[in-house]
């Protein structure tokens, strides 16, 4: 199951993930006031076990600590290239924003290849069929440690600000790498076509169709 939540001028995109039978849930990227995300998971008597931020600009992270504080038993996730953007307000563009500072939480890095599992397992155990598992794919260009989580199940991919509809992120931004975007690009248009992927900014779309 999935609910989208979006905010602002950027239109970035905040998604509550969760596995039906277990209620176990994930939240993707910190843009949206926390406390409409918490109405929505205690709406629908949700555990949340993981914060993903898919990397850390301001309109993906700006809420991350208080997020961190209301959903205690959660695990904030980032990839552990991310660190640089996250701690620099240059890189991470706060300076843009009303709360220009570092992205201070206790995250646990990830990398290329570990699995999210909603339902039973957790991080780097692929759990059985009744699960939902997230492979994290990075996906550098955009920042250092962009990435994407891929539920191979059901062909969904939420692609951060790496793959939006007909368009990509910027690679001018501070730690930006245009070299990098495009073989980051290159990998996901190799996959499944028929993938559904979910970005972070505007409405899904399918890989291999209308991007």
């Amino acid at each position: 199951m999935i609910k989208i939540f979006s905010c602002g001028l950027l239109d970035t995109n905040t998604y509550v993930v969760w596995e039906e039978r277990s209620k176990e849930g994930m939240i993707i990227d910190c843009g949206v006031e926390p406390l409409t995300v918490l109405r929505y998971v205690e709406e629908q008597r949700l555990k949340i076990r993981y914060v993903v931020l898919t990397h850390g600009h301001f309109d993906h992270a700006e809420y991350v600590e208080e997020y961190e504080k209301l959903f205690r038993e959660a695990e904030i996730i980032c990839h552990e290239d991310e660190k640089a953007v996250l701690y620099d307000m240059e890189a991470n563009l706060s300076i843009w924003g009303k709360r220009p500072r570092a992205y201070d939480c206790k995250y646990t890095y990830v990398k290329e290849g570990d699995v999210l599992s909603l339902g039973k397992g957790g991080i780097g155990q692929k759990s059985g069929e009744e699960c939902m598992n997230f492979q994290i794919l990075h996906t550098p260009g955009h920042t250092p440690g962009c990435i994407c989580l891929y539920n191979e199940r059901d062909k969904i991919m939420f692609t951060g600000d790496t793959l939006f509809k007909r368009s990509y992120g910027r690679t001018d931004f501070k730690y930006g790498d245009s070299r990098l975007m495009y073989s980051s690009l290159k990998r996901l248009y190799s996959m499944d076509p028929g993938i559904v992927f979910y970005p972070g900014h505007y409405q899904s779309s399918v890989i291999g169709d209308e991007i």
